[in-house]
């Protein structure tokens, strides 16, 4: 699946009831756990001893976790749990019976608890069958390089490689937006009865497309200065 050296193989099956402790679960949490995952193995440690990559800007190592689950829909507030929990950097390998998929955050150490951290965003390809999924982790020249390397290539921007993580993240989250403001406007327009109001949110339509299309077109510019 991933190909990676068996130096970096872990193979521990972690108690969902660890996260409960560190995370002083409440109810609903717990319910989570029991109702959605069958149990967490951490499969493999990437670090300087593990697979001989420096850190990088508090990024020391990068762990690939496990998930089985119980059925396969989950919420992301089942892994924004863990990765609060765990300061580093988790590959979350969501597996279903005989498919899999793959999801990573966006996260920063926490400053007021350096074991803790702060998701920003989730990252996630499409479920696939678990003897198709060909994943290249280790891309890059330090631990923080690889890490981010697995978002870009998660992620339904396309951005060059020299353009900051940030900035495209930023990027990503106003075409969601967008995406998300004409759907509501379509739906509002479908259904309002008074035709002026109609008028003035098909005029906020079309802006908000127009800037969308701006947008996507920058992703368009990016792919075709690959080809």
């Amino acid at each position: 699946m991933f190909k990676l050296p068996t130096s970096t193989l872990v193979n521990r099956k972690i108690p969902k009831v660890k996260f409960y402790e560190k995370l002083q679960a409440n109810h609903q949490l717990k319910d989570l756990f029991t109702h959605q995952v069958d149990s967490i193995v951490w499969k493999h440690k990437l670090s300087k001893e593990t697979i001989r990559l420096e850190p990088k800007d508090e990024i020391e190592e990068l762990q690939v976790f496990e998930l089985h689950l119980k059925e396969e829909s989950y919420s992301l507030d089942l892994l924004r749990s863990i990765d609060k929990s765990i300061p580093y950097p988790i590959l979350h390998v969501l597996m279903y019976e005989d498919r899999v998929k793959l999801a990573i955050a966006y996260k920063e150490r926490n400053q007021a608890n350096e074991n803790r951290s702060v998701v920003r965003s989730y990252h996630e390809s499409n479920w696939q069958p678990k003897d198709e999924l060909q994943f290249e982790i280790i891309l890059g020249l330090d631990l923080k390089a690889v890490y981010e390397n697995i978002i870009r290539k998660l992620l339904t921007v396309k951005a060059k490689p020299e353009m900051d993580l940030v900035d495209v993240l930023e990027r990503q989250s106003q075409i969601e937006k967008l995406t998300q403001e004409c759907q509501r406007l379509e739906a509002k327009i479908r259904t309002e009865k008074q035709f002026n109001r109609k008028v003035d949110l098909n005029m906020t339509l079309q802006r908000k497309r127009k800037e969308l299309k701006r947008m996507l077109k920058l992703d368009t510019e990016v792919n075709d200065s690959y080809e």
